[in-house]
């Protein structure tokens, strides 16, 4: 038997933003998050206590208003899994409120993913991705070690940097693989809102003397005594910078990994970065527009509204803005990385043993994507691929290719047996 509550999937903006939507309109849907409480990544400090003076504390403190308005009609679990659909159309969510029930519809505000490209050197210790050490200042106030170094391309990168700074910990360096600054006629289409913001940015980063070297490369890091050497290639020349933390951020993608086609009959909408990454200022609008496809589609009516095409537009201006700098290779020169590199860091592979497994397929017949999983374990481990295989993809023959190597699977992630039978079963009821 079907049960009557819509499942959101994600308690970020448009997660929120899309229970909030549903419960206005007289339903009570279930909001899963894996995070100890709202706000997902961009809204991460409603998981402090004290959270005033920080960025984007108006957007967050009224999207929380409008979701504790309305608490009581949304079952809010968080610290818990979305493990996926089967193909009956059974949700199964792990961890401490785990549940298995038949929802009537599903929002997937799964948000985005970060990548991180590989170079030797990237699984050290004391490398992170921005993303993670963002989370951290953000929930707990967790300042990194002395000296850090924030590397890759794209507007994260001086959002971070202004937090730091602001945290009393400014970067000892920003390294920016493209040239915003000679780009800068591109931004004269960005939104009145995001302007501002990346002024402010970069007046606090001004302020405090913070190094931006654009058109640079961080290509190798490696580890002397207690300290991080990062190796940069700049316009064809090379400088190492000492620190004590690096992290590293090489863009979004939309974290859809492993999404089964959903059963028929079950409406299933994308919302947020899930669907199209477009950033926070797009989010709580596609959430509002998801959860109204949700209710039309229940209800059997139509729905016209559309996301503003001003937040693609954004994105495809920040793209130009951000684009990797004429002196430095077009590719992401994977192909030109020691064998040593590590490219799966759950399971340990590296380039080697993926160039080693292609040609030792290739002498029997086709790689393909089920060939590489199981020989290789690229995709198996606890990430299941979302740190790894874009790259893996890209160089890998053409008869594997990404969809292949990613697949489409049940359950979405590992999961362990006990979650399972201690999950409340209401799939019968």
């Amino acid at each position: 038997m079907t049960d009557r509550r819509i499942l959101v999937v994600g308690a970020g903006p448009a997660g929120v933003r899309a229970a909030i939507t549903l419960a206005q309109a007289g339903d009570h849907p279930v909001l899963v998050d894996h995070a100890p409480g709202i706000g997902g990544a961009v809204y991460a400090t409603l998981r402090r206590s004290a959270h005033g003076n920080v960025a984007h504390a108006k957007e967050a403190l009224r999207l929380k208003a409008d979701f504790d308005r309305l608490r009581p009609q949304i079952d809010l679990r968080c610290s818990t899994s979305f493990t996926g659909l089967d193909p009956q159309g059974t949700a199964l969510l792990t961890g401490k409120a785990g549940l298995i029930f038949k929802p009537r519809a599903v929002i997937l505000a799964t948000g985005a993913r970060e990548r991180v490209r590989p170079r030797p050197g990237w699984t050290l210790s004391g490398v992170s991705t921005a993303g993670a050490l963002q989370i951290a200042l953000k929930t707990a106030g967790n300042l990194p070690p002395n000296r850090v170094i924030i590397a890759g391309s794209g507007a994260l990168l001086y959002a971070i940097g202004a937090q730091l700074t602001r945290a009393g910990r400014p970067p000892v360096a920003i390294l920016e693989t493209g040239r915003p600054f000679h780009n800068a006629f591109q931004a004269r289409t960005l939104p009145r809102v995001v302007l501002i913001e990346a002024a402010g940015y970069m007046a606090r980063l001004i302020a405090a003397g913070v190094p931006i070297l654009t058109g640079t490369d961080l290509t190798r890091i490696s580890r002397e005594g207690d300290h991080l050497l990062a190796q940069t290639s700049r316009t064809g020349r090379w400088a190492t910078i000492r620190a004590d933390h690096i992290a590293l951020h090489d863009g979004l993608a939309s974290n859809d990994y492993g999404l089964t086609p959903p059963p028929p009959g079950l409406p299933v909408v994308r919302a947020g970065d899930c669907a199209q990454v477009l950033g926070r200022h797009a989010a709580e609008d596609s959430g509002r527009l998801a959860a109204q496809q949700v209710l039309a589609a229940l209800h059997d009516s139509h729905t016209t509204s559309t996301l503003s095409p001003q937040y693609a537009q954004a994105q495809i201006s920040l793209a130009r803005l951000f684009q990797r700098a004429p002196q430095l290779p077009e590719t992401t020169g994977l192909r030109d990385l020691p064998d040593d590199t590590v490219m799966c860091r759950c399971e340990n592979r590296t380039l080697g043993d993926l160039r080693h497994a292609v040609l030792h397929a290739c002498e029997h017949g086709p790689a393909t994507g089920r060939s590489l999983r199981l020989g290789e374990r690229v995709g198996m481990g606890p990430c299941q691929g979302r740190q790894c295989l874009d790259w893996v993809a890209e160089l890998s023959p053409h008869t594997a290719n990404f969809a292949d190597l990613r697949g489409a699977r049940w359950p979405l992630k590992p999961v362990r047996i006990r979650d399972i039978l201690a999950a409340t079963d209401e799939a019968a009821n």
